[in-house]
């Protein structure tokens, strides 16, 4: 046992940041959700006996090793793709782990300053409930960036059984809780009442899930289709590249000329890097007309300007219905646009991303349709946000989402990725379409399951089958307030195990 009082603090915030390091290995591609638990166990050994400031100090440790292991992957995109020195890389990534582990020190500082001695609600009750509220307001706030929420980490745990229910958040509750609540088990020999709540919450929890996995949330609305996702496997560095224009548009239209069987195509993120209105005539007529001729529908990515406004969007559309356009709503700060102006202007000198000053699409856009029926958009990291992939359900048959994960590299950031679009999947109890640039493009089905794969860094066809869906889950059906109302009711009644002296 690790005591605050007996050991230097330098080796006692290493011990911390060894635990936050730890617990990405919870994630893809690593995919060890036990240790999820075994991560947390170690923060509340670290803060146990703690005073606020130093659980505090203990907690941002944690923070650090948490997102610095689990986020390392912005230097390499704003270096290697943004070309930004190495210095502002860096510097740009540095800052990002510090404000995302201030979440964790505020969680720690909270339950030390507040619940030190009433030990059944500190565990059972207020930890969990303040990881989950802290996990939400990184959701939303600056932006918002939920990579890494906890419950991401169990799609292939029986946790994963409360996701159609009360979504990732509610899952991210689980694993919280049952990392206190396993060490609140271990705080005494002998069986308190609040002990033998904590069992009975541990095997609602686990129990529940199992049974939740069992049942199937949504039902066949029609016969399955036949896809194909295309992975064009175009550098980064040579896509933008005029020149590389006629090439770029070749490639992704042969491969569409051999998809003889597919019902539907589709092509990534701004697959054709070049503007609506310059291949409106030509490429999207052309393709127009021989997907009306074999009875294929096309979806892909393509930027668009407004010249009206000189606004520019991050589009998908369908090419049987080219004036239906989805925008991209939920944009890449420093990536697609530039946040905090004028001072981020002094970045963006230091950057070179084509087009890195989007704007964003309005929150409300009528769903798009492909192969008879209506699907739910999201365009890159857009499949990170609950919200946001909430959007259209439970209308929408099926979801698709394409990306261009090449900023990633060859790091553990495009398996990251995939793992949080297989959590929509699940929530919603509908298949994803995920087409990407170089990998991982992929078929997920209704419970998250992965069905196919393409391989990464490879010019790639991925076929296979889709049945839509329909039907809501009780996620989609209000599970996110649920969640949000739950953990606000489970806060308040917290409020009255307050430690007698703060009364």
């Amino acid at each position: 046992m690790i005591d605050v009082k007996q050991t230097p603090s330098s080796y006692f915030y290493l011990h911390a940041l060894f635990a936050g390091a730890l617990l990405p290995f919870a994630f893809a591609p690593y995919e060890l959700p036990f240790l999820a638990v075994v991560s947390l166990c170690l923060l509340l050994q670290l803060v146990q006996h703690a005073k606020p400031r130093s659980s505090a100090l203990i907690g941002y440790y944690f923070g650090l090793g948490y997102f610095g292991h689990g986020i390392y992957w912005v230097y390499f995109s704003i270096h290697h793709f943004g070309n930004a020195p190495l210095w502002l890389a860096v510097i740009i990534m540095l800052g990002m782990v510090a404000i995302l582990a201030g979440y964790i020190a505020a969680l720690c500082w909270l339950v030390n300053k507040f619940f030190r001695q009433t030990l059944w609600a500190r565990y059972l009750l207020v930890f969990p409930a303040l990881w989950v509220s802290f996990e939400w307001f990184r959701s939303i706030l600056f932006t918002g960036f939920p990579w890494l929420s906890l419950g991401f980490s169990q799609l292939n745990t029986w946790l994963s059984g409360w996701a159609p229910v009360v979504g990732v958040f509610g899952v991210s509750w689980g694993v919280a809780l049952t990392a206190s609540a396993l060490f609140y088990l271990f705080q005494s020999r002998l069986i308190k009442a609040s002990q033998l709540l904590a069992i009975m919450l541990l095997c609602a929890v686990w129990g529940g899930g199992l049974g939740l996995s069992q049942i199937g949330w949504s039902e066949k609305a029609g016969e399955s289709i036949k896809v194909a996702l295309l992975q064009g496997n175009i550098p980064q560095e040579i896509k933008w590249m005029p020149s590389f224009l006629p090439r770029n548009i070749n490639i992704y239209e042969d491969m569409t000329l051999q998809q003889t069987e597919a019902d539907l195509i589709i092509w990534p993120e701004t697959a054709i890097p070049a503007f609506y209105h310059r291949i409106e005539s030509n490429v999207l007529r052309r393709l127009k007309l021989r997907a009306e001729t074999q009875q294929q529908d096309v979806v892909m990515g393509l930027p668009v300007l407004d010249d009206a406004r000189r606004f520019y969007f991050n589009g998908l559309l369908s090419v049987r219905q080219p004036k239906e356009i989805y925008f991209k709503r939920h944009l890449v700060p420093l990536g697609e646009y530039m946040p905090l102006k004028p001072l981020s202007t002094i970045i963006l000198k230091f950057l070179n991303i084509p087009l890195s000053d989007f704007n964003a699409g309005a929150d409300e856009q009528p769903l798009l349709q492909a192969a008879g029926y209506p699907f739910a958009s999201s365009i890159c990291y857009e499949d990170v946000f609950q919200i946001t992939s909430l959007d259209g359900l439970p209308e929408a048959a099926y979801l698709v989402n394409v990306s261009n994960d090449t900023w990633f590299g060859d790091t553990i950031a495009p398996f990251q990725h995939l793992e949080m679009a297989r959590m929509r999947a699940l929530e919603s109890g509908r298949y994803l379409l995920r087409s990407t640039n170089t990998g991982l493009t992929a078929i997920v089905g209704p419970k998250g399951e992965l069905l196919k794969q393409a391989p990464m860094f490879k010019r790639f066809a991925l076929t296979g089958s889709l049945t839509p869906m329909k039907g809501a889950t009780p996620f989609v059906a209000g599970g996110w307030w649920l969640v949000l109302a739950l953990n606000f009711v489970v806060l308040l009644t917290s409020l009255r195990c307050l430690d007698s002296a703060r009364r």
